[in-house]
């Protein structure tokens, strides 16, 4: 019985102690300003027991003494606490962006800010994140000083035209190079930056960075300097954006969902400066009186409209002549008042997209995990156009033991878009001018279409006009001519960290991608474009019409039709295989507290295969199922018009790098780094010299703040000053060792003979654009943060550089291109973050930054011609800018109210000869870059309780734009017309009084080419340049965080609801522009302008 006694009081007493030791803990959590956090995990360490704050920050939770918490939230920096024997805590946890700012992502490293010498920029995605906007890249417009970002074309899948510290190549490519979780995204297409504002269907395609999911996003670190960019070696000359994704946290299961809903808003006339209807029909009677429309220039005309229409009838006996044998006005009555609006025809009141992203994130000491969904779908600014988009994300990271992780990574996206059909814009190298075949793009058609001209008759039925010798409606062309395109992008992306010893870890990352695109250009058997091919109604369109053949043996025949039935189809596939492989090995040290040494070094391997073919199936007719009805004769009709029916082209691209980087700090005071790197690749010349190349930096900076003697200003945080120093490089344009020939047929009277033409010869030397940059940089922290700024001055010089060099031709090649350019450029930054005032309830912040560059080209062997500087993107012309825009001197109209010039010789002319290159400067007058030189933005944030206001100004400055064209000797009934020619010369005399030319005589203008050409110069001249300085109110955004208790009712962690406006208002700009965009250049094709954009959000976690 004892023993029984002593059995059970030991008993009870173990139960005692584990009971005793077993406590009762109640906690509170908050964020570093005090306020409470609802929906913390917080678990304990090793388990998956735990519980998750309340409304009010609290939770309640056993543990015992010892145990080690684990307290985790989205955006929030993980926390571990160890607890003791007390009944209550209370935690502290710090935004992840407040981390972030401290901490500089380099893709290759994450290194401390103080200990970093480059120039670079943190940006949190929550910070900068457009509701609405799917493209993350066009986030970063007016948020990063240096960082220029312009919406050259808003269509979804178009890249916009990014510079980082501006340019540092005349003719090759001078975007950033984006590198996301530590690989170089590879753009899905190569197409030159150049052809950015093009409008080609291949743009749509130009982005991959279009294919991520903007929620998936966390941060970017913009690298800026050759000591921040230096690690990425010979690709890294016009900056780095490194792009860092979300990852799962410890803590339970945690659900968010945001959704996006927008309205884009079209525009309007009241937008520019266009004639109504009325206007129209009063010049095109003035047409009418000097010969120009008549009723035999209307039977043969290739484009008519309301006058047109109206004389074709009357020469079919469809309509009576008017009174007295003159014009029909009843007729034309219906014309005149018609004033169509054609944005309110072919845009959308209001075009809805919206955006859905769902993400789950969970973790334990042993992994974490990262799943997300999203959905686009977008109905598109126009009638023709929509997009929707899919993407998911799968990405776990395993930690099998304190000395080794591992992480997976999946992602996949699909992309289903449709745009209105078009051609490829041809440059016409005699006149310089830009033409595009076919263009149904709805913003161009809005602008240069009359407002006579009625898309539906009064009884509601299509009216159909002349365009391309055949009937046009441009609805009905929409339906019957459309581009469909298919984009799948798939990647699987293992990374590793072996820590073998204390000081030592091995990286590494794989990552294997592929990704094709389609382009699917349906052109019906009904479509304007196919009938254009049947045109032969009259011998006057038969000898006009160039789409019908001729037998070329037989000269004397009349041209026929080779497209009896059926229309065309456009078949362009991409596929891009990419397989990237870096390994590096970092080892770091303090010694005795004062001494920090950091080396890495490693190897860095790319393999990325490029495959395109394009196909033209002829005579396909839709609507019998597709069958193909072909003409033999067409065959030979394209192979005279040197059009490719079938094309290939195969992409092979190695790319091989060693690196190694070195960094010393002494008691975080003084800091040293050096960056070595050795690069190849199959791109360039066949020599090894040529193939292969070395780029280093060295760089330094000083913390002041740390010094012994700066103790006593407590105001100070922060004070370093930084100096750099390097070489960095750029693949030329168009990269080729090899002999590129290509097939080709003569064009003679009497016979076909093909033969291969040389397009370039082999060039063994050709070898890597080379930069050298200096930096110097200065960054300030006041007042426990509450001013922070930083200041860059940079210099650059430009080398090697790719430029085009006359030979003797005796190789084949008149010109060549080689290493024969070099620039110069110098430019400074400001950053500046201010916490203006701040109490319990209330918050106000500040946030601006400022660039300016401004570069020279210092050697040129061989300059442009007169046509292609005075064009729209300007040219490189020696002691000027990369892109300098030219302009004619416009001496005034003369007598009979015709354009004149001064030439180079100071004498008043007509023309000028536009193929000349010589004496350029004495001809043409210098307006300044057609690039922005400065740019930025300024950000002001206002916070109260749950409520949030942020509004952001984004500008650019130092630039000219060419105006679009829009004086021409004579019109048709056919163009829309600018409002500036009401006040067009018309008598002797108001040349004192105007400078809008006159419209010509019909005999003057068919046989005089003198006078024609200076309606061309005028577009080209002084008076038609507009100053492209603006000032734009980019993004406003008011949002409200729920209270904590409706989401405790509701049962959710978080959530928000706002609303946001986007490119609201142009607040600034020169009047001269009568709306045009500064941004943006309307070149058909494609391409449209960025919408105003009206988004409200929703934001719930679980």
């Amino acid at each position: 019985m004892k023993k029984k006694l002593i059995f059970f009081i030991s008993l009870f007493s173990v139960f005692s102690t584990f009971a005793q030791n077993k406590n009762a803990l109640k906690g509170l959590i908050k964020d570093t300003q005090g306020n409470p956090l609802v929906g913390v995990s917080v678990l304990i360490d090793g388990t998956t027991n735990g519980t998750i704050s309340d409304v009010e920050g609290q939770f309640n939770l056993e543990v015992e003494q010892g145990t080690v918490l684990v307290f985790s939230m989205i955006s929030m920096q993980t926390k571990r606490v160890t607890v003791g024997n007390q009944t209550n805590i209370s935690v502290v946890l710090e935004d992840e962006a407040a981390i972030l700012n401290e901490v500089v992502v380099t893709g290759f490293q994450e290194l401390d800010r103080k200990l970093f010498t480059g120039a670079s920029e943190s940006v949190k995605m929550s910070e900068i994140q457009a509701n609405g906007m799917s493209d993350i890249s066009r986030m970063l417009e007016g948020q990063v000083a240096g960082v220029n970002v312009d919406n050259v074309s808003g269509t979804f899948g178009t890249t916009p035209k990014i510079r980082i510290r501006g340019n540092a190549s005349i003719n090759g490519n001078n975007q950033p190079l984006f590198v996301v979780d530590g690989v170089i995204l590879e753009d899905l297409q190569n197409v030159n930056t150049e052809d950015f504002i093009s409008g080609n269907a291949n743009t749509l395609i130009s982005s991959s960075i279009a294919n991520l999911n903007p929620s998936d996003i966390e941060s970017f670190e913009i690298l800026k300097d050759a000591s921040a960019t230096a690690i990425y070696g010979a690709r890294a000359a016009n900056g780095v954006i490194v792009v860092t994704t979300k990852r799962g946290q410890s803590g339970a299961l945690q659900v968010n969902y945001s959704g996006n809903f927008s309205m884009k808003l079209r525009p309007t006339y009241n937008q520019f400066d266009l004639l109504n209807s009325a206007e129209e029909l009063s010049v095109y009677r003035e047409l009418e009186d000097k010969g120009l429309i008549d009723i035999s220039t209307s039977v043969r005309a290739q484009t008519f409209g309301a006058l047109g229409k109206m004389f074709s009838l009357i020469a079919n006996h469809e309509l009576e002549w008017g009174v007295g044998g003159g014009l029909n006005e009843e007729f034309l009555n219906q014309y005149e008042n018609a004033n169509t609006d054609w944005f309110d025809v072919l845009f959308r009141d209001y075009g809805i997209q919206q955006q859905h992203s769902l993400s789950f994130t969970s973790g334990t000491e042993k992994s974490n995990n990262y799943y997300s969904l999203s959905y686009l779908n977008d109905q598109g600014q126009t009638i023709a156009d929509n997009v929707q988009r899919i993407t998911g994300t799968a990405r776990n990271t395993y930690f099998i033991s304190d000395k080794f992780s591992f992480g997976l990574k999946l992602t996949a996206s699909y992309r289903d878009q449709r745009v209105p059909g078009t051609r490829n814009r041809q440059l016409d190298p005699i006149t310089g001018q830009f033409n595009r075949d076919f263009d149904i793009n709805p913003l161009s058609y809005s602008l240069n279409t009359a407002r006579s001209i009625r898309p539906v008759d009064e009884n509601g039925d299509r009216e159909f006009f002349r365009r391309n010798f055949a009937p046009f409606n441009v609805l009905d062309e929409l339906n019957l001519n459309f581009i469909d395109i298919n984009v799948v992008d798939v990647s699987a992306q293992t990374d590793f960290e072996i820590n073998p010893l204390k000081n030592l870890s091995i990286k590494g990352v794989f990552q294997a991608r592929y990704a094709t695109t389609e382009r699917d250009h349906v052109v019906h058997e009904n479509s304007n474009q196919a009938e254009a091919y049947r045109a032969n109604q009259t011998q006057f369109i038969q000898d006009a019409n160039n789409l019908l053949f001729r037998d070329p043996d037989n000269p004397g025949l009349n041209p026929i039709v080779v497209l009896p039935q059926g229309g065309f189809n456009y078949l362009d596939i991409s596929e891009l295989l990419n397989y990237f492989t870096r390994i590096s090995v970092e080892w770091s040290k303090t010694f005795n507290s004062d001494h920090e040494i950091n080396v890495l070094a490693g190897q860095e391997l790319r393999f990325t295969d490029r495959t395109s073919t394009s196909s033209t199936g002829i005579g396909v007719v839709y609507g019998s199922g597709g069958i193909v009805v072909t003409d033999p004769n067409i065959i030979e009709f394209f192979n005279l018009q040197n059009i490719d029916y079938f094309t290939r082209d195969e992409g092979r691209d190695r790319f091989f790098g060693l690196f190694l980087n070195g960094g010393y700090s002494y008691k975080s005071r003084y800091v040293g780094n050096f960056t070595v790197r050795y690069d190849g690749s199959n791109q360039l010349g066949a020599s090894t010299d040529a193939r292969y190349l070395p780029t280093w930096n060295v760089s330094g900076a000083w913390n002041a703040h740390n010094e012994s003697f700066m103790q006593g200003y407590s105001f100070i945080d922060n004070l370093k000053l930084r100096a750099t120093y390097g070489v960095s490089g750029n693949l030329p344009p168009n990269a080729s060792a090899l002999l590129n020939l290509r097939a080709d047929v003569t064009v003679r009277p009497t016979d076909v003979e093909p033969f291969l033409n040389i397009e370039d010869l082999t060039n063994t030397e050709l070898t890597w654009e080379k930069l050298n940059e200096f930096n110097v940089g200065l960054d300030v922290g006041l007042f426990n943060s509450r001013v922070n700024a930083s200041l860059n001055y940079y210099q650059r010089q430009a080398f090697d550089l790719i430029g085009v060099v006359q030979t003797s031709g005796v190789g084949g090649q008149g010109l060549k291109l080689g290493n024969f350019a070099d620039m110069e450029s110098f430019g400074y930054e400001l950053s500046l973050t201010t916490l203006n005032y701040r109490t319990n309830n209330f918050s106000w912040s500040t946030n601006f930054n400022f660039g300016y560059t401004k570069d020279e080209v210092t050697k040129l062997d061989f300059g442009p011609r007169i046509v292609d500087a005075i064009g729209q993107n300007g040219a490189a012309v020696l002691g000027g800018p990369r892109r300098g825009l030219y302009s004619t001197q416009f001496a005034g109209l003369n007598g009979q109210g015709i354009p004149t010039f001064i030439d180079g010789n100071g004498e008043t002319v007509f023309q000028y000869d536009l193929q000349n290159r010589q004496d350029l400067q004495e001809t043409l007058l210098f307006e300044g870059s057609a690039e922005p030189r400065g740019a930025g933005g300024f950000t002001n944030t206002f916070t109260y309780k749950g409520i949030t206001l942020s509004v952001l100004l984004s500008y650019k400055f130092d630039y000219k734009i060419r105006l679009n064209d829009a004086f021409f000797p004579t019109y048709t009934d056919f163009d829309a017309l600018p409002g500036d020619l009401v006040n067009r010369w018309a008598v002797p005399g108001d040349e004192n009084l105007t400078d809008i030319p006159v419209i010509l005589d019909r005999g003057v203008s068919q046989t005089n080419g003198d006078v024609v050409l200076a309606y061309q110069l005028y577009n080209k001249s002084t008076v038609r340049v507009a100053d492209g300085n603006y000032l734009r109110l980019k993004t406003v955004r008011l949002s409200y965080q729920l209270p904590s208790r409706i989401m405790s009712r509701l049962g959710l962690n978080n959530g928000s609801v706002s609303v946001e406006g986007q490119n609201l208002a142009l607040l600034y700009s020169d009047d001269v522009l009568n709306g045009q965009d500064p941004e943006f250049f309307s070149s058909g094709g494609v391409a449209l302008p960025q919408p105003r954009l009206i988004t409200f959000s929703l934001n719930l976690g679980l």
